[in-house]
């Protein structure tokens, strides 16, 4: 039976190949080998997770050269058994360079492997700044890294005054550990049983383990843990519904850490502003959180962005956080992330900004996750079997992602036959059928959206929303409003992403009283209505007389 469902996170479970390949704009053949590179997992039933998907979009999807990589992936493997036999013969000899061994043994790992076991080894540079917001006495007191790998931070911690005796790491790569043990022997002449070839989150689950004073880590980012395995981790580290393992090894580590202890996470740029680590933000919110700092992209094949979370496990007493971002660093308090929806820490906007959100928040608005009915664009299980270039009998005009602007509709490209009984999945005819709604790009970094009053069809590229009856401005008032260019600069600040989803519209302050006094929308009236100004370099402030 085929089904039928109004809203994105029902309707996405997943999609075809072709659609994916169809909204990303390549060949299907690009899609089969970032499946086969990791980028994109498929199902059982030939498709690809819908999660999977917005991860790369969010990731990785229109970065430079990402075509060619995913082309060249069939080379870009490896045999990791001959590999650790390889490098195991090296570590039973008596000479050589543990350090130069650690190097060249990170540059053996293939992009495959890495992105199944969500490797990235973490680079000196930045784990010096980690810490950096520790306490300058060091000499007693434990360190652990739960994922350690080759031991940059375990021998940053060397370098930093810990005692080799009171550092401990684990790992469940056996020649990495060998590594961090070969390394740490040469630094400091100490044999450390605390090094061990340990999985953390398994340890984790047992009573009695040790806990630590400072735990510094660069968990696996997105390593590929099986559904069950991920709920057993979210329900016994109290991670909720944050169960990437970033999350669980997040959760797992303060589980293991001392009162008024410090951890300190290298994280991807997805764990501070996507809906998938709410909870995982609110635990880190409700502790002393003492930095945030952005590393830009670091590593090499990854577009990921790379951020990093120092705190204490204290209760937050909304101290000042130190924002380090890639030029400047500035400082928040904990109380203007929490004000921001899901707990988004987005640490690269000034205070003055974080000031201009609260302030937008504050004034009288309606949210439109209460006030309108969502749904996805047509996903027909194959675009090219059905879309065709041109009109013909019995066929609709469907618009794409690329056929919306701002305000306005390019003429259809694209045509598909009308029985919707074809497709894989479609959203409730009514919503189409609507006198008045909106539709907005869905894979896109800025809010582009349409009235349309022509009961238009479309792809799933394209979303749509219609409002409930008792909201008190039109469409076309509405769209007005998203389309502004201080709604953009607002989405933006907030979310920080390269899609559109229903989530984040959802929680979007719309503020429909100025309609109640104008009957046209004008941009700078609008900011006046509002008690804010543009500034010089294209952000927002609060207007003196206001502040």
């Amino acid at each position: 039976m085929r089904h039928y469902v109004a809203t994105d996170e029902l309707a996405v479970l997943s999609l075809t190949i072709a659609d994916a390949a169809d909204s990303l704009g390549v060949s299907t053949a690009s899609v089969r080998n970032w499946i086969k590179a990791g980028y994109l997992v498929s199902t059982d039933r030939g498709s690809i997770t819908r999660e999977s998907f917005d991860e790369f979009i969010e990731h990785v999807a229109g970065q430079e050269k990402l075509v060619a990589r995913a082309n060249k992936s069939q080379k870009d493997s490896h045999d990791h058994g001959a590999l650790s036999l390889r490098y195991r013969r090296i570590l039973s000899e008596k000479e050589f360079d543990g350090d130069q061994i650690g190097d060249q043994y990170q540059a053996s790992l293939s992009n495959t492997y890495r992105n199944q076991e969500g490797i990235y080894y973490t680079q000196d540079w930045i784990t010096e700044r980690f810490f950096a917001h520790l306490p300058a006495e060091r000499s007693t007191v434990t360190f652990c890294d739960p994922c350690c790998g080759s031991g940059n931070f375990i021998l940053a911690a060397i370098e930093q005054g810990f005692a080799p005796e009171n550092i401990f790491g684990f790992d469940v790569d056996p020649v990495a550990v060998a590594i961090t043990k070969r390394r740490l022997l040469e630094r400091t002449g100490f044999d450390s049983p605390h090094i061990q070839c340990v999985d953390f989150l398994e340890a984790s689950l047992q009573t009695g383990q040790p806990q630590f004073d400072v735990i510094f880590t660069n968990p696996p980012w997105g390593k590929k843990l099986s559904k069950l395995q991920k709920q057993a981790y979210a329900v016994q580290f109290s991670a909720g519904s944050s169960n990437d393992t970033c999350s669980l090894f997040f959760c797992a580590a303060l589980s293991r850490l001392q009162p008024a202890g410090y951890l300190g996470f290298l994280l991807p740029d997805a764990f501070f502003n996507v809906a998938t680590f709410t909870e995982a933000r609110g635990r880190a919110l409700s502790l002393d959180i003492k930095a945030l700092m952005d590393f830009g992209k670091p590593f090499s094949g990854l577009m990921t962005k790379a951020k990093g979370i120092v705190l204490q496990n204290q209760a937050n007493r909304n101290e000042p956080i130190c924002c380090e971002g890639l030029t400047e660093t500035t400082v928040r308090t904990p109380t203007s992330f929490q004000q921001n929806p899901k707990s988004i820490l987005n640490f690269s906007c000034a205070p003055e900004e974080a000031a201009t959100i609260a302030h937008l928040y504050a004034l009288d608005h309606l949210k439109l996750s209460n006030h309108a009915r969502f749904g996805l664009g047509i996903v027909t299980g194959n675009n090219k079997k059905y879309c065709v270039a041109s009109p013909q009998a019995g066929y609709l005009p469907v618009y794409k992602g690329a056929d919306l602007q701002p305000g306005s509709l390019r003429e259809p490209s694209t045509y598909l036959p009308a029985d919707f009984s074809l497709y894989h999945q479609v959203a409730p005819r009514e919503l189409y059928q609507a006198p008045e709604k909106l539709i907005y790009r869905f894979i896109s970094s800025r809010l582009v959206f349409h009235y349309d009053t022509s009961q238009s069809y479309f792809l799933n590229s394209v979303n749509m929303l219609v409002t409930e009856p008792e909201f008190p401005i039109t469409g076309q008032q509405l769209c007005q409003i998203l389309n502004s260019r201080v709604m953009n600069w607002l989405f933006q600040s907030i979310f920080e992403t390269h899609k559109v989803l229903r989530a984040d519209i959802g929680e979007l302050p719309i503020h429909t009283r100025y309609f109640s006094l104008y009957d046209e929308f004008n941009e700078d009236r609008y900011l006046n209505f509002l008690g804010i100004e543009e500034t010089d370099a294209g952000g927002y402030r609060i207007k003196e007389s206001r502040m």
